[in-house]
């Protein structure tokens, strides 16, 4: 991030994550600190049966730069993330899962490129905290992203990205779901960067999406895989309109 005088939202989308959250919170905050970068930390919960609501309550009233924010029941990943913009304060905003399977670390370098024309930077996963069936699903489903978007892409759906205020258009960001929110952004005209990102084994808790050991991931993912595809087939047909929009945002500006 060039510009110093900047703010940052880190959203983090939490769902039973009582195990990981404070971690989660002291090991972003102890990363972004290092980068002498402002910013505030919201923890949406997203209707856990667990402690993680009453530990990032707890966090809030201790620590100025967290804010909580309680959803009242569970309604998914993009309905969270979509609250966590409307509530963000900051010019830039970035996605953090609470699972902590990815390092702040990282986040950090993210943000600092930011800017000088770049209005998202999205992760490129490692897989090393995936087991060999999840890692191909996620690299097929990569690749065929990017041929159908004739586009270079090597990770659509990883759980870390930094975006600009005018990327994060809160009330279309997730029009076609989460894994295609990169290929989105890339149809609508926005410059991106890659990094390369470390993905670690969960240490607590459950995946909430994928079940190992169960054919193609269990019910969920297989559920997950279907409604992906429609999204992606819907991208597809709708990318010469979603492609005019960011250029028609800039005539109305202008005039």
């Amino acid at each position: 991030m060039k510009n110093r005088e900047s703010f940052l939202s880190v959203i983090v989308p939490a769902y039973n994550e009582e195990d990981n959250i404070v971690d989660c919170v002291k090991r972003v905050s102890d990363a972004l600190s290092s980068s002498q970068c402002a910013f505030e930390i919201l923890v949406v919960n997203d209707g856990s049966t667990d402690e993680t609501l009453r530990r990032a309550s707890s966090l809030s009233k201790s620590c100025d730069f967290v804010r909580t924010v309680d959803l009242g029941g569970n309604f998914g990943k993009p309905n969270a993330l979509k609250e966590g913009l409307r509530r963000a304060k900051g010019d830039i905003v970035a996605f953090f899962d609470a699972d902590l399977q990815y390092d702040p670390k990282d986040l950090a370098k993210m943000v600092d490129l930011i800017g000088n024309g770049v209005d998202f930077v999205n992760g490129n996963r490692d897989y090393n905290g995936y087991g060999p069936y999840r890692t191909a699903f996620s690299k097929l489903y990569n690749r065929l992203v990017s041929l159908l978007f004739r586009m270079e892409l090597k990770d659509s759906n990883c759980g870390i990205k930094v975006l600009s205020r005018r990327a994060a258009d809160m009330h279309s960001l997730s029009d076609y779901g989460l894994p295609l929110v990169v290929p989105l952004l890339r149809v609508r005209g926005f410059k991106s960067r890659e990094l390369d990102v470390a993905l670690h084994e969960r240490k607590n808790g459950e995946s909430k999406y994928f079940e190992s050991g169960r054919f193609l991931g269990g019910p969920k993912n297989i559920w997950d895989i279907m409604y992906h595809s429609i999204m992606l087939l819907n991208l597809l047909a709708h990318a010469p309109l979603e492609s005019r929009r960011l250029k028609a945002g800039r005539r109305t500006v202008s005039s």
